[in-house]
């Protein structure tokens, strides 16, 4: 007598408990010989558990997203019989389920098939609608929450149901939604509209949230109108500092590989924060200080300095009185502890005191001016300024990637011989 063989697993374990004359049964081997009972898989209690937890009814928790259950999709299509309404209502209750064990992605799934089941009663319409975009707003997909509140909303509308709490629900998860992409103003007329909702149906808690969310909105448009009045005065003090840079006559150079340089230039903070205190914020005038960074170069050593922040109302002497020494009688000190600034590590032959040193710039047009110690950097921008006349080009301090350079010699006859090797270079010679 042939028996049919079950896959499923639950009746395989229970069939390993099966009575002894079951277990009696015999198998012929291909010899015609009788090979005894037929060996059947042995189940533990652990084995046992195992196929309870991978059975729907038993689990404590559903795969996760990405896993599959060939039981739980089984179970899935036990789902489509009945009609419509009842389908749709099964497909609800599945995903009820999930949602309880925060799968929301496969909650999400069942809820659809409901939608897809095209229920008849609106009010099971909405309900799927609504709870998927509960499991939506869970998984932060807030276009999909628009989306399935707004036909909720639609839904009340064109078919003119009564105003109940799943509509006042659907406009409190679109109002999330719409606070998490920072759409404000749609965020407050959802908010107005629902807590209209919400006291006609006197839902006291409801009227709570949409308090909290106006407030959520308010303290958002705060820091959005924040945020746009910061772009438009850095904007402006932008356009400022390309007046304030063009009125100075700098010449601007961009190059195709332009250094990091964190501190560009600037208006000067400290005189700025003085006009504010007087007059408020007021947008820098192009006659305001700059802050320059700065570089300063050696070229008989190779050397050079960078000063990060060169105030334009400062002059060289300034600079150099914190870099060098102010006399050759330092000569011996290697620390500031007799008030002296001490000798710069490279400076081999002692040369770099301040009174034994040039300044130099080397305008756009290549003319090499000599620049007093004394003088501002306003000024030595002020003096190297050429306007156009006839055959004579523009011309001024050079500002490459928005740094200017300064040759710093000692004077005498490496003074001499390092411009006579410019001139040389400069005219091709």
């Amino acid at each position: 007598m042939s028996s049919t063989k079950s896959d499923d697993p639950l009746d395989a374990l229970l069939s390993s408990y099966a009575s002894a004359s079951a277990s009696a049964s015999t198998s012929t081997s291909t010899s015609g010989q009788v090979a005894g009972p037929a060996k059947k898989k042995e189940y533990s209690y652990k084995d046992f558990e195992a196929i309870l937890e991978s059975t729907p009814l038993f689990m404590q928790q559903t795969p996760k997203d990405g896993e599959t259950s060939d039981l739980l999709e089984a179970l899935r299509t036990l789902v489509f019989d009945g009609e419509g309404d009842e389908v749709a209502s099964n497909f609800k209750n599945h995903g009820n389920e999930l949602h309880l064990q925060k799968s929301y992605s496969e909650a999400i799934k069942a809820y659809t098939d409901g939608i897809n089941a095209h229920p008849q009663d609106n009010k099971l319409r909405i309900s799927l609608l609504n709870n998927r975009a509960q499991c939506h707003l869970l998984l932060k997909n807030h276009a999909s929450v628009l989306k399935d509140t707004g036909t909720i909303i639609a839904l009340y509308t064109a078919d003119k149901i009564e105003n109940d709490k799943s509509l006042v629900k659907a406009m409190y998860r679109a109002t999330q939604s719409l606070i998490a992409l920072e759409r404000w103003k749609e965020a407050l007329d959802v908010i107005e509209r629902g807590k209209e909702q919400a006291q006609e149906l006197n839902l006291q808690d409801d009227i709570k949230l949409w308090i909290k969310a106006k407030l959520d909105v308010e303290k958002g448009l705060k820091r959005e109108n924040y945020r746009v009045e910061r772009i438009r005065k850095e904007n402006l003090i932008k356009i400022s500092l390309k007046k304030a840079i063009s009125q100075r006559g700098l010449i601007e150079v961009k190059t195709n590989s332009p250094p990091d340089n964190p501190n560009p230039i600037h208006f000067d903070p400290e005189y700025r924060e003085q006009e504010e205190k007087v007059n408020g914020w007021q947008l820098p005038s192009p006659e305001d200080p700059l802050i320059y960074p700065v570089f300063l170069l050696y070229p008989n050593y190779g050397q050079s300095d960078f000063i990060t922040h060169f105030n334009e109302n400062t002059s060289f002497q300034d600079q150099f009185n914190v870099m060098f020494p102010s006399s050759p009688a330092s000569s011996s000190s290697s620390s500031t502890s007799s008030g002296q600034v001490p000798w710069i590590e490279w400076d081999s032959q002692k040369e770099y005191w301040i009174g034994n040193l040039v300044v130099y710039v080397e305008t756009s047009q290549k003319r090499l001016l000599k620049v007093g110690k004394e003088l501002t950097l306003r000024e030595v921008i002020a003096k190297a300024k050429r306007e156009e006349q006839g055959d004579i080009k523009k011309d001024g301090v050079v500002l490459r990637d928005g740094l200017m350079s300064f040759i710093v010699l000692p004077k005498g006859e490496k003074e001499k011989k390092w411009i006579e090797q410019f001139k040389m270079s400069r005219d091709g010679q």
